[in-house]
């Protein structure tokens, strides 16, 4: 389906008048199963993120923040990279739309997974991804580098699809602050020596 296409009939769907709109309306659809059933009727293919392609041409931040979604190539390598030994549990940093977690959702459907991204303005997307495919998940509103939790979110495995619901300002599990952590002290150790 191309991207005119996709967005006109995604926006009917969510009765929404522009993009940035659908953005601040798909909350109230996380939870909505009939949606869900037609969101997925009308792409047919859930091993795509269709959202992504919507929400990076025309609400991707790319002068302040930079913003460039991860290729599906890149994060079709990296979930066979992350899942190689048959792992259950992912942490997703900078997670965007969900696009590695998707893919290692197409790997995988039992995998349960950790979400940590910064903008708010892209978190309705990556939770309705989630939902939708019945992804298990926790999403953390986060500034990874800082370590702070703004909001946060659980996704719980349905029949058929994901129910959100909202955690609020809460810690991060051991695995995620691990790979904080993680994070942190190699770009201390990289970046900041010259300091």
């Amino acid at each position: 389906m191309e991207l005119k296409e996709l967005t006109e009939k995604t926006l009917v769907l969510f009765n929404s008048k522009n993009t940035a709109e659908l953005i601040k309306k798909l909350p109230s659809y996380w939870n909505d199963n009939d949606t869900k059933t037609k969101f997925k009727e009308l792409v047919g293919d859930l091993s795509i993120d269709w959202l992504q392609k919507i929400f990076q041409y025309y609400e991707a931040d790319r002068k302040d923040k930079k913003q460039d979604y991860t290729p599906t190539t890149l994060a079709k390598l990296m979930a066979n990279l992350t899942l190689r030994n048959n792992e259950k549990h992912i942490t997703d940093m900078c997670a965007g739309s969900g696009a590695l977690t998707i893919q290692c959702w197409n790997i995988n459907h039992d995998i349960e997974a950790e979400c940590l991204e910064f903008d708010k303005k892209v978190i309705p997307i990556l939770l309705f991804n989630l939902a939708v495919r019945n992804i298990k998940a926790t999403v953390y509103q986060m500034d990874v580098l800082q370590q702070e939790v703004t909001n946060s979110w659980q996704v719980i495995a349905g029949d058929e699809f994901g129910k959100v619901i909202e955690n609020g300002d809460s810690k991060l599990t051991k695995s995620a602050r691990n790979l904080v952590d993680l994070v942190n002290r190699t770009w201390d150790n990289h970046f900041r020596k010259g300091e």
